[in-house]
């Protein structure tokens, strides 16, 4: 590598406060789904980036504040896919009722977040996560990025990366 060649490099963050619990369910098709059930899930994010003249390839700590604040929102609530084709999402009064295939659940909107995703998967969580870092406008006007992955893991050996490139 030449001196006048960009060095690009990666920066992984997996700071021990990324991570979040909360409840859900899979859908598995239209009739069949787990039982209601939590994780202790966890996040990670790696930046691909030039390094620039100050030997960085970019102030971290604000992907590490976007990543706490996702975790944060995302802590101690049953999760809900609100765009998933299978599951009809009312709220009514206090509750939301949820209507799936034959049945019909009832969740307090106080303990509930209802997300723009299709299921609550970890594929789905690390793509959440990743939506917002991009909308971040601290972030989006780093030009210098070339890839953003987000790692979601709902336990050891089991997870989900949604990457994005420049």
């Amino acid at each position: 590598m030449s001196a006048s060649e960009p060095r690009i490099a990666t920066i992984s963050i997996a700071k021990e406060y990324l991570k979040f619990s909360a409840a859900h369910f899979t859908i598995f098709s239209r009739h069949e789904r787990e039982r209601l059930h939590g994780h202790n899930f966890t996040v990670a994010a790696e930046i691909t980036a030039s390094v620039d003249a100050n030997g960085m390839t970019s102030n971290y700590r604000v992907y590490k504040d976007v990543l706490k604040s996702c975790c944060d929102f995302l802590d101690e609530y049953v999760l809900l896919p609100g765009n998933s084709p299978f599951l009809e999402i009312t709220q009514q009064g206090e509750q939301y009722q949820v209507q799936f295939a034959d049945q019909t659940l009832h969740f307090l909107c106080s303990d509930t977040k209802v997300l723009p995703i299709t299921n609550t998967t970890v594929e789905e969580f690390s793509n959440y996560i990743l939506s917002q870092l991009l909308g971040d406008k601290r972030l989006a006007a780093s030009s210098d990025i070339q890839k953003l992955a987000v790692t979601v893991a709902s336990g050891p050996g089991q997870t989900g990366t949604t990457v994005w490139h420049r």
